[in-house]
């Protein structure tokens, strides 16, 4: 069975053992997002697939469907500069270079970035993640 199938069979099962049904919508949606490994979509994105490959959903439940499934732990959010969010199949801790020209985000190995220092935690907090968005651009000096 090729990666990106058995990426999808893992988050199917995923779904059976949440609470959400697995609807022929979510299912549809899973094997579009999921179809080329790791990856990062807005929901307009992922919108246009869909309609692409025909199948009958709104732009609103694809927001909702997104966002149920970060829920659930299949998908993380990346909100970028320019205040867009993007849903990432990727749920291995890393980090993220941002073009700003293009849109598009590049995963960066978590092992690749070292950060000597963070600031004092407020009172009663403690850190839970540390996310490093790299913004780029196209131009060369």
């Amino acid at each position: 069975m090729a990666k990106n199938a058995m990426v999808i069979k893992e988050v199917l099962e995923m779904i059976k053992i949440s609470p959400l049904k697995l609807t022929s919508q979510r299912k549809k949606l899973i094997k579009i997002i999921f179809a080329n490994g790791d990856g990062h979509y807005t929901a307009e994105d992922v919108f246009k697939k869909a309609k692409q490959n025909k199948v009958k959903i709104s732009l609103a439940t694809v927001y909702n469907t997104l966002n149920s499934f970060k829920k659930c732990g299949i998908l993380n959010i990346v909100k970028t500069s320019s205040d867009k969010i993007y849903f990432d199949t990727n749920l291995k801790e890393h980090h993220h270079f941002f073009c700003k020209e293009t849109g598009e985000l590049i995963d960066i190995k978590s092992s690749k970035i070292f950060i000597s220092k963070l600031p004092k935690t407020p009172d009663g907090k403690k850190v839970s993640s540390v996310n490093v968005i790299i913004d780029i651009d196209n131009n060369s000096i």
